[in-house]
This record gives C-alpha cells, sequence and structure tokens, in this order.
C-alpha cells in the first residue's frame, strides 16, 4: 500500500502538472460544477435574449435534457462553427445561408469574472446570437451549455448547426453537449476514466429518454500538450468501440487549456418520455440507483490540499485509504455510460406512433448532475404536481454530510454523468425497478406525486445535512425527519 505522503506527493505533483497545462484544479471544482449558475445567471440572462430575438427565426427553446425531434430516414448533417464572444464576435452569415441549418446546440466557455453576472453574459453572447439571426433562417436551438474558463483568451461560442434531410421521417433524433474541463483532479488528465465520464455526461441526457440506438459522438477535445491531445483522442475511439458508436469528424475549437466533451446524437422508434402534461396522483419517482458522485472527489481532493480535514474524517470513521476507495468507486459509476438504463425506459415507452397509456409508459424523466436534488422541483414545475419524497437516495451519505459540514461543495447531491429520475404509474414502477436491478443497478423508488396543481417538493428534514446551499433549499418544504 502506498504510504500516506507518498500518495500526497504525488497528488501535488499532479495539481503542479494541471497548472502546466493552464488549469487551476484547486478554483474550478469538478465535473458539472463548473457550469455557469442557471438560475442566477443563465435563466434571466436567456429571458432577456430572447425578447431581443422577437421578430427573427432564431427560436430560443425551453430548457429540456436534450433537443428532440423527428427523425429523417435520410439522416442529419452536423457542421461546427466557433466564434468569439462580445465585441470580436466573427460570425459569417453568409456561411450559415448556405448550410441553411434547422437546429443547433451551443457551447459558450466564459471568462469567470462575467460568469456572476447575467447583464454581463447576455453582453458577449448576444451579439453571437444576434448576427446568427440576421441569416433568416429558422433555426430551433435546442440546447445550450455554459462552463467557466479562469482565462479571458479562452473564451468561445460552439455552434453545431444540424442541417436535416427533407423527406420521410420515422421515430425521433436526440441531440446534446456536455463538455467540462476534467472529472477528477487527482488522477492525470487524458486517462480512459476522464474521456469516458466527460463523453458519458454527454450522453447522459439522450440515455435519459430512452434513446440509444445509432449513436454520434462528435467530440469537443482540446488540451495545451498535443501529447495529452492524442491520447485524449486514443481514448475517445477506445470509448466509442465499446458503445458501437460513430465518431464524427468535425472542428476543434484550439481555444481552452482543458477541454473534454461531446455533441452526441441518437435514435429511436419510440416517444421519448416527454409527457409531463401526463403526470397524475399515485405515480412513483424511481432511482435508477443512489445519486452524488462529486461529494467524494470534492473530500478527497480538500483533504489531500487541507490534512487537517484528514481528523476530522477519521471522527465519521473514514480513513484517507477508505475514501481514496469511496472517491474511486464514484469516478467508476461516473465513467460508466447508463446505456443500460437507457435499454430499460426505452421498453416502457409507446412507439412513435402509438398513443401514451397512462398504465404502461412513463411519462416523465430527468437525470440528476449538476443542480443535484433540485431537477425534482424542475420535474414538479414541468407537470404542475406536488411530489413527496420517502427518502434521499444518497450513494455515500456519510461523506455527502461530511462535505456540506465543512463547507467542501454546497450541494452533496450533485453529480456527473448521474442516476435517472423516472416518474412511472404505480401499476409498472416495480417492473421498473426490477429490470433496472436485472441490468445491475441499485434502483430504487424514493417518492411519489400526491397532489396536482401546484408545483412543490416534500423532502425529509435531513436534507440539509447534505445541502448547504439555502437559495435552493428554500425551494422545497420540509417534512418529517
Amino acid at each position: 500500500m502506498i504510504a500516506l505522503s507518498e500518495l500526497f506527493n504525488e497528488i501535488y505533483e499532479r495539481i503542479k502538472r494541471y497548472k502546466e497545462l493552464g488549469l487551476n484544479p484547486l478554483s474550478l471544482a469538478t465535473g458539472c460544477a463548473v457550469k455557469v449558475d442557471l438560475l442566477r445567471v443563465v435563466y434571466p440572462a436567456l429571458k432577456k435574449l430572447r425578447s431581443e430575438l422577437e421578430g427573427t427565426r432564431l427560436i430560443i427553446a425551453p430548457r429540456e435534457d436534450a433537443d428532440v425531434f423527428p427523425r429523417s430516414v435520410d439522416g442529419v448533417k452536423l457542421h461546427r462553427r466557433i466564434y468569439s464572444l462580445g465585441a470580436e464576435c466573427d460570425v459569417d452569415v453568409d456561411g450559415i445561408k448556405r448550410i441553411r441549418p434547422s437546429r443547433a446546440v451551443v457551447v459558450i466557455q466564459i471568462y469567470q469574472r462575467y460568469a456572476d453576472n447575467p447583464e454581463k453574459f447576455i453582453e458577449l453572447v448576444g451579439p453571437v446570437y444576434l448576427k446568427i439571426a440576421q441569416s433568416g433562417i429558422p433555426i430551433h436551438l435546442g440546447k445550450g451549455h455554459s462552463i467557466i474558463t479562469p482565462f479571458p483568451e479562452d473564451q468561445f461560442a460552439l455552434f453545431d448547426f444540424i442541417t436535416v434531410h427533407e423527406g420521410k421521417t420515422e421515430g425521433f433524433t436526440a441531440v446534446n453537449n456536455d463538455t467540462i474541463h476534467i472529472i477528477d483532479p487527482s488522477e492525470e488528465p487524458g486517462e480512459y476514466r476522464q474521456v469516458a465520464g466527460a463523453i458519458s455526461n454527454s450522453l447522459n441526457d439522450i440515455f435519459v429518454l430512452g434513446v440509444y440506438e445509432n449513436l454520434r459522438i462528435a467530440p469537443v477535445i482540446n488540451a495545451i500538450s498535443e501529447e495529452i491531445v492524442e491520447k485524449m483522442w486514443k481514448n475517445v475511439v477506445a470509448f466509442s468501440k465499446k458503445l458501437n458508436a460513430e465518431i464524427m469528424e468535425v472542428l476543434q475549437p484550439r481555444r481552452g487549456k482543458l477541454l473534454i466533451g461531446a455533441t452526441v446524437l441518437g435514435d429511436t422508434i419510440k416517444q421519448p418520455p416527454m409527457f409531463a402534461d401526463k403526470v397524475d396522483i399515485g405515480m412513483k419517482l424511481i432511482a435508477t440507483r443512489p445519486i452524488g458522485e462529486l461529494a467524494p472527489i470534492n473530500v478527497y481532493l480538500a483533504s489531500i490540499i487541507d490534512e487537517s480535514l484528514i481528523k476530522d474524517l477519521e471522527e465519521f470513521g473514514i480513513s484517507i485509504s477508505e475514501l481514496e476507495k469511496i472517491k474511486n468507486k464514484a469516478v467508476d459509476l461516473i465513467s460508466t455510460p447508463n446505456i443500460e438504463a437507457a435499454k430499460v425506459i426505452n421498453k416502457y415507452l409507446p412507439r412513435y406512433d402509438e398513443n401514451y397509456n397512462r398504465y404502461e409508459h412513463i411519462a416523465l424523466t430527468t437525470d440528476i448532475t449538476g443542480p443535484g436534488i433540485y431537477v425534482v422541483k424542475e420535474l414538479a414545475e414541468k407537470a404542475r404536481v406536488t411530489i413527496k419524497f420517502h427518502e434521499i437516495p444518497l450513494l455515500f451519505p456519510e461523506i455527502a454530510e461530511i462535505a456540506t459540514r465543512l463547507y467542501i461543495i454546497p450541494n452533496a447531491t450533485a453529480g456527473t454523468n448521474g442516476a435517472f429520475i423516472i416518474v412511472a404509474p404505480e401499476t409498472i414502477a416495480e417492473d421498473v425497478v426490477k429490470d433496472l436491478r436485472s441490468k445491475g443497478l441499485e434502483a430504487l423508488i424514493f417518492g411519489e406525486v400526491i397532489g396536482k396543481g401546484d408545483a412543490k417538493v416534500l423532502v425529509p428534514r435531513k436534507l440539509r445535512k447534505y445541502v448547504a446551499d439555502q437559495r435552493m433549499l428554500r425551494e422545497f418544504e420540509f417534512v418529517g425527519e
């Protein structure tokens, strides 16, 4: 077993290596935590941007896990364009007219100084959207993703425009992008689990819709070291082969010191579970497995940097070696694609040419990533229902409590490539759980719909042990223990 001092030295050297690559893993949290805050920044900015785009043919869709549209039997074509932000906006309007896209997904990387300010955010991204709108082409912007960089020169907007061939349609296509900096700062960049975790995180938003066929991956890969870029690409190929997915050849940013992610596409002959209006009293909430993958990674890294935290851990009966094992289990989960859960969801969906059956079909799904357990409140708002938790399905409750008590992470329920939440009628809920468990997943029913009309979520008071973000806690009503 490696000595504690050797472990610390190894991690310190790794952190030094990240700094040489232009990334400080101590100032940027892992995984989905690098996203620009949705509630305080992105949503207010989009509200204003939508008003500025009124009268144009560029439509920003409401937030969904992925962009879903009828599948063309003749396929789609993806065109990647990368633009500067703000006054340096360099959109080629004539180029957009030539490719005539009907849809797009976007990744915005913004300097952290401006990532907390919706006015500055709109000042930087607005010119790009308005210039694209000048093309006059009707474009549905179905999915956006915004991340933070500590380097002002690394700001950009990446648009993956999608041209859908006209003609016969059958089933649906789902598209998503997620791009991050790193999964686990205690491991080397470019390692297989870093790449697999990042791309799995993007696939998660189409897998959660039961979409897993004809997978295509358009990577977003960058590092200032060509050696690391080559290593990343090698692991992109290895990961794609495991899923029998096609790698699409696309432009790469060459901006940003370290980027790992992808735009992903998949097809299905089923209707995705987006039946918010069908959610009814008595429906059950199923977690495909317990949640909270990011807490042990953050606690582990914090303990390496601040050795005094090791004593706090020991008070909970957790040694640093045990914490390392827990951290590795979390990283293994993050780097494992949730395709088996996607197959189970797909089983309980109507075909594209069938009607939804409230006794036989899953109504709604989402994945638990950056916002953590808050996504249940989003589900409640979407369906206009009251949801009650029976329990909080955490992977590592003690680690989550430590992370919250010591202010290491504001939301210990958050994840990357996280578990799915399934809203299913009582008639099939146990069968769904049984099927998920047959795939090796620790699925469980953790809540139910108890009312309609009001978007409320009733949770046990112990949630306060796992979430320090008071703004988020105010979104819940507390009952019981």
